[in-house]
């Protein structure tokens, strides 16, 4: 009988275990054998321009870039009070909501003009039924932006106290609230 460090055959899972075992061990070893350097870097296309002539994909239109000069606004400014002033539309057609008034409700986009005064206590409660954007904005007497009561996507609900609402004014100075809505609202204070 032979009592050697194998007193039976290597066999299954065992040998598979040590085939993997070996070949990792080779793999790491080739892996920190190897070295390289970097030559001089060069642009790609040797300074070409880019094609201008591409092939529009089937069943798409080719589309002009827009002409943007002149444009200074930067998408992380849209909460930032407007300081060039301005209501979205004509401020002569705002709904007024009166001190007797506390519900709004409506669909689509709306202009409001406050008859009463806003204060830091000011809350206000929202809701919202369409699929699309829910905006609500305050801006002052002149036209001037000043914060968001609310954007969001969707359905929604919820409640806006104007201390963190209106930003770069105080609430007493907002005069109207424009609403953009694709759906159902209603808005209560």
């Amino acid at each position: 009988m032979n009592h050697g460090p194998l007193s039976r055959p290597v066999r299954g899972g065992a040998l598979t275990r040590a085939g993997a075992g070996v070949a990792s061990v080779t793999l790491a070893v080739a892996l920190t054998s190897c070295s390289f350097a970097l030559g001089d870097l060069e642009p790609v296309g040797g300074g070409e321009a880019a094609p201008t002539g591409a092939a529009t994909p089937p069943g798409t239109e080719a589309v002009a870039p827009e002409d943007t000069a002149g444009e200074t606004a930067d998408a992380a400014d849209a909460d930032a009070p407007d300081t060039e002033g301005g209501l979205p539309v004509d401020p002569a057609g705002a709904v007024p909501w009166d001190t007797d008034t506390y519900w709004l409700s409506g669909t689509g986009d709306a202009l409001y003009r406050l008859d009463w005064t806003a204060s830091a206590a000011t809350t206000l409660q929202l809701t919202h039924g369409g699929d699309g954007n829910f905006i609500v904005v305050p801006y002052t007497a002149d036209g001037t932006r000043v914060g968001s009561v609310v954007n969001e996507i969707g359905v929604y609900e919820g409640a806006s106290p104007f201390s963190e609402a209106v930003i770069g004014a105080a609430p007493e100075e907002v005069e109207f609230l424009h609403i953009q809505a694709d759906g159902a609202w209603t808005l209560g204070r």
